[in-house]
């Protein structure tokens, strides 16, 4: 059987340090590693060694690593080589720029060795099983934005899409998503994945504007940056949760930095989740399915007899949105202990409701304020005919009142 041939890569990096330092993880990863120091060496050493894979700064005196990769690329005996740009710049804007232009990866400083590694095997394994990608690297790559040939920063392997989650499971009015980011190109991806998988996107670019947009179309999931202007996202998370109206809405935490501090600030503050703007998508779509379990029962209700549940999953406020939003016509009935509460419902409107020893709008204020117990919905037609009130407006009241006794017993 013929030997396996030992796989070559370029190191170009200006720091004497971090050279020594990638040449010898992978030279005990079981590479041949050719390194310099000096950026400009680099199409003639390319052109001389002929590598697999091209690793190289971005940030370097003389030519950069963009003028590095624009100099290989103009290089017909030069442009098939694959690079991975290395980089201390972890802003999401410089991963899509270094995309755009035609890296194959993106590797953000500091990293340890075995991350190098797994990048470096996943881009090999990766040409390997396309034996055509050198020869097509000048061609327009389906699935591209630009005709590049440039991948996408959160893109998977080719043909690995129809793979990623679906949210086909969850009814269509609870696939309402708020991204707050003052990242105008995060956003756009965001957008993009999400309504591409059944979302209605909101978008706003700062924690005022995040909150101002939450309260006014109450979104069933929030996904937030952690440092923006004018209020970053933990102050944005804390007034989430302060407002009776949105309180159970979750919130998943996108940051450039995954920093453990962070982290655990975020998940003290009531936040569900945090992860890195550096996930893969797969991850991404998978922790958003998580968080979008808690709507399961009701996904499940709609196509039966009614729905049902735990009233701590989506809050008081948000079941009476799921019928109101649904146009259900029947009767909400909730326990807690030896009480209950029923609220009628005709059209998605609300006509009628008893909770303990309130009725009518008091006992709709009254049912609010639970926090525990269960419900469960009957579809049926109630006598009574007249709405007890526009439903926003007994909603938004009925909050207003439960947030001043909040403070009041604060």
């Amino acid at each position: 059987m013929a030997e396996e041939r030992t796989q070559t890569i370029v190191v170009v990096e200006d720091d004497p340090e971090v050279c020594a330092l990638v040449e010898r993880i992978l030279k005990e990863g079981g590479y041949n590693v050719v390194s310099t120091t000096d950026s400009q060496r680099t199409v003639d050493l390319v052109r001389e060694v002929r590598p697999d894979l091209l690793l190289t700064d971005i940030a370097m005196p003389a030519m950069d690593g963009y003028a590095v990769l624009r100099a290989l690329q103009s290089d017909p005996e030069t442009a098939r080589c694959p690079v991975v740009f290395l980089s201390g710049h972890r802003d999401f804007s410089e991963r899509v720029r270094a995309f755009r232009v035609g890296v194959v990866d993106y590797l953000a400083k500091p990293f340890t060795r075995d991350v190098l590694l797994k990048k470096v095997e996943r881009v090999l394994e990766a040409r390997q099983r396309r034996p055509d990608a050198a020869a097509s690297a000048q061609e327009p790559e389906a699935g591209t934005a630009d005709g590049s040939g440039a991948q996408d920063p959160f893109s998977l392997p080719g043909g690995a899409t129809d793979r990623l989650p679906t949210f086909d499971e969850f009814p269509p009015l609870v696939r309402d998503v708020l991204v707050v980011d003052d990242n105008a190109v995060f956003r756009r991806f965001l957008r993009d994945l999400l309504a591409s998988r059944g979302f209605t996107v909101r978008e706003a670019t700062s924690g005022e504007d995040g909150l101002r947009v939450a309260l006014e179309h109450r979104p069933w999931l929030i996904l937030t940056d952690v440092r923006m202007p004018g209020g970053d996202g933990f102050e944005f998370c804390r007034r989430v949760r302060s407002h009776s109206l949105i309180r159970q809405t979750p919130i998943l935490f996108l940051s450039g930095w995954d920093d453990y501090r962070q982290r655990y600030r975020g998940l003290e503050l009531g936040a569900d989740d945090f992860l890195s703007k550096e996930t893969s998508v797969r991850e991404l779509l998978i922790r958003i399915q998580l968080l979008m379990k808690r709507y399961s029962d009701l996904a499940r209700g709609r196509q039966e007899t009614g729905m049902s549940g735990e009233i701590e999953v989506i809050g008081a406020p948000g079941i009476l949105q799921v019928c109101h939003l649904s146009r259900l016509t029947g009767t909400l009935e909730a326990r807690r202990d030896d009480r209950e509460a029923r609220v009628r419902f005709r059209e998605g409107e609300i006509v009628g409701a008893d909770c303990e020893a309130a009725a009518g709008v008091e006992a709709v204020f009254a049912f609010l304020a639970w926090e525990t117990g269960r419900f469960q919905f009957t579809p049926g037609h109630p006598t009574e005919m007249t709405p007890l009130g526009g439903f926003s407006q007994v909603l938004l009241e009925g909050c207003r009142r439960l947030d001043e006794s909040r403070r009041r017993d604060a």
